[in-house]
């Protein structure tokens, strides 16, 4: 009987193949698709077409920033008619911010403090929605550029 015992452990163990290096199971590909939805604001997530709640969301986004920046309190030497490229980065949360400001050398003369007053209109603009992986339905970090124009009286 004990050696009936022994003969079957002995082929378990041996008819156990297991090697861990040798396994067939591959990640999923995580690559960016024309399905995969870009980030957007209250309402803008109702337009069917992307192009179209793109053109919303960066318009609202704008407004937004406009409606926190006052440029008529500011003293300036001379009239501005310029355009900064904000570089912005929408968290997995919603959470936005602020990564660098392009073409802010003339304005930066007039407006030392211009990068200040971007981040804190920025901190006032209510979350967003983060833009999301659709064939795997997660919230991803998503970077973009954003062109706002600066104009004095």
């Amino acid at each position: 009987m004990k050696l009936k015992q022994v003969l079957f452990l002995f082929f378990l163990i041996m008819s156990c193949n297991y090697n861990p290096t040798n396994s067939t199971y591959k990640a999923p590909e995580v690559k960016w698709t024309n399905n995969d939805e870009h980030p957007s604001i209250e309402n803008c997530d109702e337009y069917e077409i992307e192009i179209d709640r793109t053109n919303c969301f960066n318009s609202k986004l704008i407004s937004l920033i406009y409606s926190n920046i006052n440029l008529e309190d500011m003293l300036v030497s001379k009239k501005l008619n310029d355009t900064v490229v904000l570089s912005l980065l929408v968290d997995q949360k919603g959470k936005l911010s602020l990564l660098r400001i392009d073409n802010k050398k003339s304005i930066i003369n007039e407006i030392p403090n211009i990068e200040l007053i971007i981040k804190n209109s920025l901190n006032n603009i209510p979350s967003l929605y983060p833009a999301t992986k659709t064939n795997f339905g997660i919230p991803v970090s998503t970077k973009f550029q954003l062109p706002l124009i600066l104009k004095s009286n």
